[in-house]
């Protein structure tokens, strides 16, 4: 049997991707996630928005005493929003959003990570700014590079968060509350 060019160029298009993000829970984050969908050429793909955190031995997680997520603070509206809108404006290809944490600090545990997670691709440009969200957030960079997962490095310029022209803020906004 043998396939047309047309065929074998939808079949990679119905692909599904699962990309990883590094975020410390801000809006200017969300630009990665623009960039990579950009850069996927409109390719079916899940965002997972990732942040590290390293586990103490006196860290009430570890005894079960606490489930209370280690970002909750720093997961505001404004950024909930904002994965919203990246939703509403990409819908057609992304999937998904997701936001993952991890506790742990090595590359074998990161590797646990990307083989539960299913994760193709990783996105962190090269003049990726590490911010802390707690004081046991870990830098994953060295994470990204010894992983063997393909890191893609964007060049990021600042911008705002891109509201899409087509739509109305007011429309928008009634979508983003139901």
């Amino acid at each position: 049997m043998q396939f047309c060019s047309e065929q074998i160029n939808e079949a990679k298009k119905q692909i599904m991707r699962n990309v990883l993000i590094p975020t410390d829970f801000t809006v200017q984050s969300l630009q990665l996630v623009q960039k990579a969908l950009d850069a996927l050429d409109h390719q079916p793909t899940n965002i997972i928005l990732f942040h590290a955190f390293d586990i103490s031995m006196q860290s009430p997680e570890l005894l079960g005493s606490s489930r209370r997520l280690p970002y909750a603070e720093a997961l505001t509206d404004e950024f909930r929003n904002g994965c919203r809108r990246l939703k509403t404006t990409y819908g057609k290809f992304l999937k998904e959003v997701n936001i993952r944490h991890m506790y742990g600090s090595t590359v074998a545990v990161f590797r646990n990570f990307i083989d539960a997670n299913d994760i193709d691709l990783i996105i962190c440009p090269n003049d990726f700014v590490f911010s802390k969200v707690t004081e046991s957030s870990v830098n994953p960079e060295k994470m990204f590079r010894k992983s063997g997962t393909p890191v893609v490095h964007p060049v990021i310029r600042k911008t705002t968060f891109v509201q899409p022209e087509s739509e109305p803020l007011a429309q928008t906004m009634a979508v983003l509350i139901r």
